[in-house]
């Protein structure tokens, strides 16, 4: 949602330096997109306290190299629970959900949501097969959202504008960093340059902050991988390749 905002704001600007295309997809497959040489950037989200020996470190420590790539932040966001109007089911956790057998609508492999899921099943210690609905997967929040909307499903997770959008409720979960992603060669192309600027610029982030469970955080700032992706431990991972090298040698 936040995405589309953001190109609507570049397509109003006079200067019409940037051209902003959006193609969607899980943040997984938007990574290998981007390593892959079919996008110059990337988005993906991961829970805002993610830790090491985590599936958030599983899912993307292999996908994002030190020296090659370049995080740069776009958003906080809410992710939480869709439900009808008025929660007629009372569901606020995932708890709730395993107990009650509620219809879930899921999200598909490769989606930065259906990562946190899974990283929220771990937490609370529930297995998978408790959730009524878990192999039952949509490709988008909106569609999900939409699922509970029609009656085919009783709840979602998903983000609070979907939820607005949907005419439903929303029960607040977690809070998450939405990242961008280029490789380190791309910085300097006059592209990279404008879209950096635009996210900087306090018109685009006041905006950002109007779209319901979003708001700005070091939008348009290159950040350092160790700060917002705190598994990562460089020392260690020094340590783990000089000795692996010298076993090779030896």
């Amino acid at each position: 949602m936040a995405l589309s905002s953001l190109r609507e704001h570049a397509l109003r600007l006079d200067e019409g330096q940037l051209h902003l295309d959006i193609r969607f997809s899980g943040s997984v497959d938007a990574i290998r997109a981007l390593n892959e040489g079919r996008c110059v950037m990337a988005g993906f989200h991961t829970l805002q306290d993610a830790g090491a020996q985590t599936l958030t470190q599983r899912t993307y420590q292999p996908l994002l190299q030190p020296g090659q790539h370049k995080i740069i932040g776009f958003a906080q966001r809410t992710q939480g629970l869709m439900v009808s109007r008025g929660n007629p089911l009372a569901l606020h956790s995932l708890a709730d959900l395993a107990r009650s057998q509620a219809r879930f609508a899921n999200r598909a492999l490769g989606t930065g949501t259906r990562v946190v899921l899974d990283e929220l099943l771990t937490r609370a210690n529930i297995a998978e097969t408790l959730i009524n609905g878990y192999e039952r997967t949509e490709p988008s929040h909106a569609a999900v959202a939409h699922a509970v909307a029609a009656g085919q499903a009783d709840a979602a997770l998903g983000i609070a504008v979907a939820a607005e959008q949907a005419g439903l409720d929303f029960v607040p979960w977690v809070n998450e960093r939405y990242h961008l992603v280029c490789l380190k060669s791309a910085l300097m192309q006059p592209g990279i340059v404008a879209l950096l600027a635009l996210l900087r610029s306090s018109a685009w982030r006041t905006e950002l902050g109007a779209i319901p469970g979003y708001a700005a955080l070091q939008s348009g700032e290159v950040l350092s991988m160790r700060q917002v992706l705190p598994w990562w431990d460089f020392q260690r991972t020094k340590r783990a390749s000089t000795a692996k090298a010298g076993a090779a040698s030896g």
